[in-house]
Parts: structure tokens; C-alpha cells; sequence
């Protein structure tokens, strides 16, 4: 009794953490979509800087950020951003977490094919 209780237990744990964090099969169909300059699916992701000096951000500064990517756009900005999610809802929770990770300006926004439109901001 107190094995499958324990396996139970350990079970719903991961079932929990799964479902809060991407996996990076998940992370690479999501960002294989964003590639497609086709794709009409809004794809949500938590931008975490925007930077136009050629350096970016100072080494080390996003160690700690899971899913990490970049895009340089038109206004010469490099915005980087963490996560994939087709889910609004996941990605406000990870982007609550980077901001208690000391990531204060985080914020949501949601991506369609080829990256070059942000259609939804979210703060």
C-alpha cells in the first residue's frame, strides 16, 4: 500500500510539472511552425529583452532562462524571447515565474508564422 501510494504520489508530480513546462519536442514542433511563414497559428511566447547593440544582453544575463531565442526585426531590435506555448494561459504562468526569477519586464505576446508580427501583447 504505502509503494503505490508512493508511486501514485510521484506519478501526479510529474503529470504536474509536464504540464507546466514544455517539453523541447513541443519547444521544436512550436518553433519549426514560427518558421513557416505560412503559418496562421498564434503561437505565444514570453519576451524577456530587446536589445540593438550587437553584444545584446551582458554573458551570463539569461543563464537561467529556459527555451532561449532570438529574432532581429526590422526596427534593428534583437528581441529575445523564452518559451513556446499554444496556450495563453501556459504562458502567462512561465512568464510569472521568470518575473519572480528577477526577470521584471517579461511579458506575453503572441506570434504567428515567420515571427515578424507580434499580434498580441499582454502585460
Amino acid at each position: 500500500m504505502k509503494v503505490s501510494f508512493s508511486i501514485l504520489f510521484l506519478a501526479f508530480l510529474l503529470s504536474f510539472s509536464s504540464s507546466n513546462a514544455q517539453s523541447s519536442d513541443n519547444f521544436n514542433e512550436l518553433m519549426d511552425t514560427l518558421k513557416d511563414k505560412s503559418s496562421t497559428l498564434i503561437v505565444y511566447s514570453v519576451q524577456v529583452g530587446a536589445f540593438r547593440n550587437p553584444k545584446n544582453p551582458k554573458k551570463g544575463y539569461y543563464d537561467g532562462v529556459k527555451d532561449l531565442f532570438s529574432k532581429k526585426y526590422d526596427d534593428n531590435f534583437n528581441r529575445f524571447f523564452s518559451g513556446l506555448f499554444k496556450s495563453i494561459g501556459d504562458a502567462i504562468t512561465y512568464c510569472d515565474e521568470l518575473r519572480t526569477k528577477g526577470y521584471q519586464d517579461a511579458f506575453v505576446l503572441g506570434l504567428d508564422g515567420g515571427f515578424d508580427r507580434i499580434l498580441i501583447e499582454i502585460d
